[in-house]
């Protein structure tokens, strides 16, 4: 089949299912891949600016990417991959519907709609039946991997953890992160499971009392997370750690969440038999 991913969590998906696509997203980041979406917003802004404007565009209803119509047709898929979860991270369904409908011949269109860790293996399920591929050996592999970390984290006094998604504002992760965080052993504070990334404050975060914080912002490598925190200095007086991470395993609803949940388990606990962060995932600020 011929597969179109709109959105960088389709393609690891795809990735993962050891399938090609046809065209890709600008985000994903696949070097001689047609691409299939543009952002509208200028690069360069700071984190404030984007939030105000992604904020602006939220509230008019309008999309914050472009889908490319003529590319994709161009490329005569037969699927269409794209997400349904966050409207901040993907073109919106409308954009996708356009797109779609211009095509010269009615093709199905999929979307990710996890939002909780579990979620994952329904997903990956929904895309290789999509594909006519069988992901039950390989959804295997990865619930073990969790559970491996489960039993090392066992026992062990978790750690209470601020996971921030952005810095200005800050946005503590909500969705499947506090599912990651409990299964690499620690506590989330501040946001719930399922429910979207929740925007919050200075102050509120540190009646939390928070022993550990995670800067892990949505879309940017470890690298660009590091720019942005040129300069930051622990506001909490309960702060026993701070890392800087690759937002890669955290960000979206993929099978590099499960690397995410081993990469936390080595933070919280220092587990000798699970694998520590290579230095490119992470980098302690405290």
């Amino acid at each position: 089949m011929r597969v179109a991913s709109l959105v960088p969590a389709a393609t690891e998906i795809l990735r993962f299912l050891q399938v090609e696509p046809v065209g890709v997203s600008h985000a994903c980041g696949w070097v001689g891949k047609p691409v299939l979406t543009e952002s509208l917003l200028p690069s360069g802004l700071s984190q404030a600016e984007i939030d105000r404007r992604v904020r602006q565009a939220v509230a008019a209803g309008q999309s914050l990417y472009r889908v490319k119509a003529q590319r994709l047709a161009e490329l005569e898929p037969d699927l269409v991959l794209t997400q349904g979860v966050c409207e901040v991270c993907a073109a919106t369904s409308g954009e996708v519907g356009r797109a779609v409908a211009l095509l010269p011949h009615p093709v199905p269109t999929l979307s990710l709609q996890g939002t909780r860790l579990e979620h994952l293996w329904d997903d990956l399920s929904r895309v290789a039946g999509a594909l006519g591929l069988e992901a039950t050996p390989a959804i295997r592999r990865l619930q073990e991997r969790l559970e491996r970390v489960r039993q090392r984290v066992a026992g062990r006094r978790p750690p209470r953890v601020v996971f921030l998604e952005w810095l200005e504002p800050p946005f503590l992760g909500g969705h499947w992160v506090p599912d990651l965080i409990e299964a690499a052993g620690g506590v989330a504070l501040g946001a719930s499971p399922e429910a979207p990334s929740q925007r919050s404050d200075w102050a509120a975060m540190a009646r939390l009392e928070p022993e550990v914080v995670l800067f892990s912002f949505c879309g940017y490598d470890l690298a660009g997370a590091l720019e942005v925190l040129k300069g930051w200095r622990p506001p909490w007086p309960s702060l026993q750690a701070a890392w800087a991470l690759d937002a890669g395993p955290f960000c979206a609803l993929t099978p590099r969440v499960v690397r995410g949940v081993e990469i936390l388990a080595a933070l919280f606990h220092a587990c000798p038999d699970l694998p520590p962060p290579r230095p490119a995932e992470a980098q302690r600020l405290l």
